[in-house]
């Protein structure tokens, strides 16, 4: 959910990839935002979403790579993008939700009573993150998720 740009003012993407910290971070569009936190509240009081996670550092490649360590269920995605490394991009007011596929009429019927839209980009299921032509084995995924940061600090003792 929610508008994908090429932004990558101050982002993971632009410090790691690039090493630069530098640029000007997208701008904050206030009714945007709370139009698609009200469609996610709402859709999870009615029980619709199986999960749901905001994009933000990172881009969609590192929610869903976030999405799928915790769940331990991979996912095959394919967003179309201008250029091949907006999967980084950090865009804000967007989030990637779970949607079952019987409940997919009434969260269409609730994104457009509030007047959002939205767009299907894959589905879960697997032991493979594969964004666009992104591809991880999910045993990969898990230990750089719940074990790099452990690694990092342990370096220096």
């Amino acid at each position: 959910m929610g508008e994908s740009y090429s932004e990558f003012g101050g982002s993971l993407y632009l410090k790691e990839i690039e090493g630069q910290i530098a640029g000007k971070c997208p701008e904050v569009d206030f009714d945007a935002e709370l139009m698609l936190w009200d469609t996610i509240i709402e859709a999870n009081k009615l029980g619709l979403l199986e999960s749901a996670k905001d994009v933000n550092v990172g881009g969609v490649a590192i929610a869903l790579a976030k999405m799928c360590a915790i769940s331990d269920i991979g996912c095959d995605v394919n967003v179309a993008f201008e250029n091949e490394y907006d999967i980084f991009s950090e865009s804000l007011s967007r989030a990637i939700i779970e949607v079952k596929p019987e409940n997919i009429q009434a969260f269409n019927d609730l994104s457009y009573k509030i007047g959002i839209s939205y767009g299907c980009i894959g589905k879960t299921g697997g032991n493979v993150l594969a964004v666009n032509s992104l591809y991880r084995n999910m045993d990969k995924v898990k230990d750089v998720y719940f074990n790099r940061f452990q690694e990092i600090i342990e370096q220096d003792l």
